[in-house]
């Protein structure tokens, strides 16, 4: 009981310690995103009225200051572009005065653009993508859309993976190893977003069994399951390829180890001997490498939310990225969005070594 409780407190222990060093290490990404994207030129919206919402809430959110220029002589000189305005400065001409918003000190952006963020949850606006739309906003619903996909392609995979990866381990050196093995050298081999295409030239403008582009979300009927085929079958495939590939190396390795050969002297069939102690010694390695997967998946989905038209994190984040239309706000938000996933899939990873296997102790001494 002792034991326990002792494994327990070092269990907890390693778990707030890790994630606060999540926390740091977020914290230092988004530091440095934030101060890259400062440090490059701004790209407000187009329109008047866009435009002087968007400078009004910049000095609102502690990112401007404001004044106003009545001087005639400096008024003249800014008509005549006689004197040369700061970088990301903006005059809005006002008749008989100009509006001047001149951006602070990147230091003092920082501060204030973390202030808002834990205060209101403020993530600022969207500048190209969604005029004047508060990033949270633009991303919620596409962050469901995206991990929906992703975790429908992961459960469908999985056992797919398992099922080829053990089938080819048991059969090693027969034709059906060989034929397993072919299949996945030749799907690890094609990324995602090519595979996509394939899938979409084939089954969506040859045969036209399946949708060409995902559905949108007030259709209903079967196209709501029909639409997501193809993208699955694009996450999917790679995937696939890589778990089996890694299930029949882990499992072939078990197989020939001593202490298998142990059990069935003491009269274990093979098939026993297989389930009771094979499987689960070969798995240590295989449940963190699916969890790890899972960010292979999100980083994958990126252009195929491009090809088929996925309503998802993905499809924004490339718009954000326009050239010369960068949208600054809603870039740091979808970084963020991806680097939590990213690091919190890697504590999950350090976590299921000790569900697993309990003989491994997360934070123990040696």
């Amino acid at each position: 009981m002792l034991a326990l409780l002792t494994y327990d407190l070092l269990m907890t222990k390693y778990i707030i310690i890790r994630t606060l060093w999540i926390m740091i290490i977020i914290s230092i990404i988004l530091t440095l995103n934030f101060t890259l994207l400062k440090l490059a030129p701004e790209y407000p919206p187009t329109t008047k009225e866009e435009k002087t919402i968007y400078y009004a809430r910049q000095v609102s959110d502690g990112y401007m200051t404001e004044r106003i220029e009545a001087n005639p002589l400096v008024m003249n000189s800014l008509a005549r572009n006689e004197i040369t305005p700061g970088r990301n400065v903006y005059f809005k001409n006002e008749n008989t005065r100009y509006r001047i918003y001149e951006p602070i000190s990147i230091a003092k952006q920082y501060i204030s653009w973390v202030t808002n963020i834990v205060t209101d949850w403020n993530w600022g606006y969207s500048t190209r993508v969604q005029v004047n739309v508060p990033v949270f906003d633009v991303l919620k619903d596409r962050m469901v859309v995206t991990l929906k996909l992703n975790l429908i392609a992961l459960f469908f995979y999985i056992p797919i993976g398992f099922t080829l990866g053990i089938i080819a381990a048991l059969k090693k050196n027969s034709f059906t190893d060989n034929v397993i093995s072919l299949g996945v050298m030749i799907f690890i081999s094609i990324p995602s977003f090519v595979m996509m295409t394939l899938l979409l030239m084939l089954f969506g403008y040859t045969l036209e069994w399946l949708p060409t582009q995902f559905p949108s979300a007030d259709l209903t009927g079967s196209i709501q399951f029909t639409g997501l085929i193809l993208p699955v079958l694009g996450l999917s495939f790679g995937s696939i390829a890589g778990l089996t590939r890694v299930t029949r190396a882990e499992l072939t390795e078990v197989l020939t180890s001593e202490f298998l050969l142990l059990a069935r002297t003491k009269g274990l069939t093979r098939n026993q001997a297989v389930i009771r102690h094979a499987m689960r010694n070969s798995m240590v390695p295989l449940v963190p490498s699916i969890i790890g997967s899972f960010v292979s998946l999100l980083s994958g989905s990126v252009i195929i939310e491009m090809i088929y038209g996925v309503p998802g994190t993905g499809r924004v984040y490339i718009r954000a990225l326009t050239k010369n239309s960068y949208d600054y706000n809603l870039i740091l938000g979808t970084t963020a969005f991806y680097t939590i996933i990213g690091l919190f899939a890697v504590l999950l990873v350090d976590l299921s070594y000790g569900i697993v296997d309990p003989r491994i102790r997360m934070g123990a001494r040696k």
